[in-house]
């Protein structure tokens, strides 16, 4: 039967029998990427976010308009700032598994003159996760440093218009710091020198400790 097969298969083709070609390999397949570390960052920052207007920021403590302002992101939490309807000042820091919020009963008032106010001082319990938070009234922030070595700062919001006008920045540190911070402001009449002491002075730093000193005034 083989015999025959074959002979069958060179009268008809007038030769040997052809093999059937093959078809070329499908491409290999290209797998998408997937979201990068930014876009990964930014959807847990609004997830996040949603969480906090879920749980935290409701009844007398939702936000205004302006709703919330991210004040630090770290490797499984975020910390948000905001304004709620009635004027007051809140900070809340939302991990899965751990949040916590803090507002203030009134609004601390507009200074009568240009000056930087103290609002918010915390450990977020991450690196790089010790926060002061800052409201300068009439002026804005040029530059801060501590012991002379530069202090990274953001702005969060500006609240009010012309002469009530108020900037808020959160100011970033590697961990718990105390001393005095020497602030360089704009103000209408120029550039100014000025010092913002944090809540800890260095003579309440114990010896020996991991706290990070600015030096006194």
């Amino acid at each position: 039967m083989a015999v025959a097969t074959v002979l069958a298969a060179c009268s008809q083709g007038g030769g040997a029998a052809k093999e059937p070609e093959r078809s070329s390999s499908p491409p290999a397949s290209v797998r998408p990427p997937g979201p990068s570390a930014q876009e990964q960052a930014r959807e847990r920052v609004e997830s996040h976010r949603q969480q906090v207007l879920t749980k935290i920021a409701t009844g007398t403590k939702a936000p205004d308009g302006e709703g919330l302002s991210v004040v630090g992101e770290y490797p499984q939490s975020t910390a948000f700032f905001w304004s709620t309807t009635d004027g007051r000042y809140c900070i809340a820091i939302y991990d899965p598994s751990y949040h916590t919020v803090q507002c203030h009963e009134s609004t601390k008032p507009f200074s009568r003159t240009p000056k930087l106010i103290r609002l918010y001082e915390t450990d977020f319990g991450s690196p790089g996760g010790y926060v002061l938070l800052v409201a300068a009234d009439r002026e804005t922030i040029r530059t801060v440093t501590c012991g002379g070595a530069p202090v990274e700062f953001r702005e969060i919001r500006v609240n009010g218009k012309a002469d009530t006008q108020r900037t808020v920045y959160a100011l970033e540190f590697e961990g718990w710091t105390a001393g005095v911070l020497k602030v360089r402001v704009a103000r209408g009449d120029g550039v100014h020198a000025t010092d913002l002491a944090l809540a800890t002075s260095d003579d309440e730093v114990p010896p020996n400790s991991d706290w990070h000193s600015c030096g006194a005034s």
